[in-house]
């Protein structure tokens, strides 16, 4: 059954909205259904929507309002004049990797001795670990600099503190709210309870981005570098953008401004390392969206942690060496196809298990699966798969011979770090935060989880009956969308939590279809008008993911009018851009 449609905001149906748009288009020159998306997201002026469109870097807040980033900063500043080594320690992730990639190239610029490395995910598990400690003691480094992980590494933390090592913690994910954060040299995480910054939506790398902003700072009062030769902070937005979209942090405040800026510097990077990334993923000299970031460069930057170890990424998103980047690019190519021909496989096996465990009357309220033969590199993609098509909390364990190790994600809003609280007896261990999380657990253990996450999920205080409506923007006709307007709608973005894609209610007929890869929809669809304006697209492609696994959503897709909830976006592939409609929903139109 479909979910339900509800307009996010119907104030430009009122005569005061309609007033408003009109003197909006009248100042802007906008198009109609610009200037609704403008409304429904609070910019009411010519004012507003310019400084939206056109952020400010002078209008990110200062970093010194970051509880102990000062602290972290007089330490490293410190280091650097004492000529003490540095050890970096970032996260696999798109984020951790990003944030190591920051650190190592402004560290460079300083002249600072350094180390920037990394867990094995298969090997060392999440997270700055004992082991990690003792390594950085063994190697003799003073100072062990976190980023993208390390708020709840209590033990590591003590550890640190026994072999006299100062620990500077760089995280964005929730504070333990029993053991709050561990005793390192400096926490820099603006979701500490103390810290007042306002600044709770950036992400790992963003936070390091804002240590460098301090680190200069402090390196222009202590004369590091002559008058005017200071490092430029803006050419490293690059990789702050890719984490920040990668992370689904969001996309408001200060990471508003951040991705904006740095989606400019990322399409003119000089890191032979992005460059090639950008080019293995087909949009280098290519005015792509925003919306790239997302499926094209997150995906092969986490291919290197997901298959192999991350240090492939790590090293081609720091190495100066054009040649080499070319190489390394290529090898995260190679792991991207082989995560994706793992990925659909695992999805498969997990939705017919699922299909039949909801036909049998299992997960009422949360999903979790696990089996040996899945790879633990690419359950997060598939959990996420899982929520998007199920439409509820999920998690997707990989079975090894003594425990599992899985990952959650959320579906309506739901905390599920909440829920792998309420199961914790049933744990090895868990963390993350309330729309995703890891965890593993101990085979003898597996059944019982099963049970207890769907009650914990359905225990939480903001579980609600049936499912969250989508939201739309209202109603569209294909002839509205055409190319300036979608380019005025682009420039809205980039799109994300806080900043939500815009989802239109559009009426139109299949013309045609194609299903590619058997999996995926491909639409042409017809204007309902009788006479469309002259130059009005009549025409329009339009995808629908997924949608050709499911035979009662092909069968409906493919015949006759229907009523699409679709995101218009322009799709650039070789050379071409064209205005597309990316389908998230469809229901039969009302009779007449």
């Amino acid at each position: 059954m479909s979910r339900d449609w509800i307009p996010r905001d119907e104030r430009f149906l009122s005569e005061e909205g309609k007033r408003l748009a009109a003197e909006i288009r009248e100042a802007t020159g906008l198009s109609k259904l610009t200037v609704r998306l403008c409304l429904s997201r609070g910019l009411t002026s010519a004012a507003e929507i310019q400084e939206f469109i056109a952020p400010k870097l002078e209008k990110l807040k200062d970093p010194s309002t970051i509880r102990d980033l000062d602290r972290a900063v007089e330490r490293l500043a410190d280091a650097r004049e004492a000529g003490e080594p540095v050890r970096v320690f970032g996260d696999y992730d798109v984020d951790g990797t990003t944030g190591a990639a920051l650190l190592s190239w402004f560290f460079r610029e300083c002249g600072f001795e350094f180390e920037a490395t990394q867990p094995d995910r298969f090997k060392d598990g999440y997270g700055l670990s004992v082991k990690a400690v003792e390594e950085t003691e063994e190697k003799g480094f003073p100072l062990l600099v976190t980023v993208d992980c390390g708020i709840t590494s209590f033990d590591a933390a003590e550890t640190a503190a026994g072999l006299g090592i100062d620990l500077i913690v760089l995280d964005h994910h929730q504070v333990d709210p029993v053991r709050g954060i561990p005793a390192a040299y400096a926490v820099v995480n603006p979701q500490r309870p103390d810290c007042e910054s306002g600044l709770k939506e950036l992400c790992g790398c963003g936070v390091a981005f804002y240590l460098i902003r301090g680190l200069r700072a402090e390196g222009r009062k202590r004369g590091w570098w002559p008058a005017g030769r200071e490092p430029n902070l803006k050419q490293h937005l690059d990789l702050v953008v890719m984490a920040t979209a990668a992370d689904m942090v969001p996309l408001t405040g200060d990471n508003h401004i951040l991705v904006k800026q740095g989606l400019e510097v990322l399409k003119a990077t000089k890191k032979p390392g992005v460059a090639a990334l950008l080019e293995s993923a087909g949009l280098m000299h290519r005015d792509f969206g925003p919306s790239s970031l997302g499926f094209a460069i997150g995906p092969r930057i986490n291919a290197s942690g997901r298959m192999a170890n991350a240090s492939h990424a790590l090293e081609l998103l720091t190495t100066e060496d054009p040649k080499r980047a070319t190489s390394l690019a290529f090898e995260l190519e190679r792991l991207n196809q082989e995560r994706q021909n793992l990925q659909n496989a695992i999805w498969d096996e997990v939705r017919n298990r699922v299909e039949a465990g909801l036909a049998a009357g299992l997960y009422k309220n949360a999903i979790l699966v696990g089996d040996p033969g899945w790879h633990e590199g690419v359950v997060g993609i598939v959990a996420s798969k899982v929520t998007e098509t199920f439409r509820k909390p999920a998690a997707v364990i990989a079975l090894r011979e003594d425990f599992g190790k899985g990952s959650v994600r959320s579906y309506g809003g739901k905390d599920v770090l909440e829920a792998l609280r309420r199961c914790a007896d049933r744990l090895r261990s868990f963390g993350g935060h309330k729309y995703a999380a890891g965890l593993s657990v101990e085979l003898p253990n597996f059944e019982e989880l099963v049970t207890a996450f769907d009650e914990a999920v359905g225990s939480l205080e903001d579980a609600h009956a049936g499912e969250r409506p989508l939201l739309t923007e209202g109603d569209a006709a294909i002839e509205d969308l055409d190319f300036k307007t979608l380019q005025e709608i682009e420039r809205l973005g980039p799109f994300g939590p806080g900043n939500p894609e815009p989802v239109f209610v559009v009426r139109a007929k299949t013309v045609g279809h194609t299903v590619m890869k058997g999996r995926h929809l491909k639409l042409s669809l017809s204007t309902q008008a009788a006479k469309p304006a002259s130059g009005a697209p009549t025409v329009m492609e339009a995808v629908w993911f997924h949608a050709a696994e499911r035979e009662e959503t092909l069968s409906a897709a493919t015949r006759g009018e229907n009523l699409w909830a679709a995101i218009p976006e322009i799709n650039r592939f070789r050379g071409r851009a064209t205005p597309t409609l990316r389908v998230k929903d469809r229901r039969d139109p009302p009779a007449v």
